[in-house]
């Protein structure tokens, strides 16, 4: 970790998705799991303790929820890119790590899953975190 670095994590999120390649996949939804490791830059969040100043996680979730209600994604290493991809996009993310379990994948294994990492250079991780308005 380096010099004001925060890591966040979300760990465990439900998430129901349309994805899958096999006719029974693509007869209904899916749980999938969903880890995060989003590593931002947490020198103004921990002096302030300021919304503005870091990501929120509702947000990032919120975020997620809409990626996958929006369309069918047949693997999970393009819905790993993906995700990665939006949320560099949107929030100040230096470096995001995903995975994304698949629990119904494969009978008789706990989970199938998929990582997958990213790293931004500093001018992007410096962006204003886009999070709600402090009440």
């Amino acid at each position: 970790m380096g010099a004001d670095e925060c890591v966040i994590r979300l760990e465990g999120l439900a998430l129901e998705a349309s994805i899958g390649i096999y006719p029974h996949e693509l007869a209904a939804r899916q749980t999938l799991l969903v880890d995060l490791t989003l590593c931002i830059d947490g020198a103004a969040s921990g002096r302030s303790d300021d919304i503005r100043h870091t990501v929120d996680y509702d947000e990032v979730v919120a975020c997620l929820e809409a990626l996958i209600a929006a369309r069918h994604f047949n693997l999970l290493e393009h819905l790993s890119q993906v995700m990665l991809d939006t949320l560099g996009e949107r929030f100040a993310i230096r470096r995001l790590e995903v995975t994304i379990a698949k629990p119904a994948a494969v009978p008789g294994a706990r989970r199938v899953s998929v990582s997958r990492m990213a790293a931004w250079p500093a001018a992007v991780a410096t962006k204003v975190p886009a999070v709600r308005a402090a009440a």
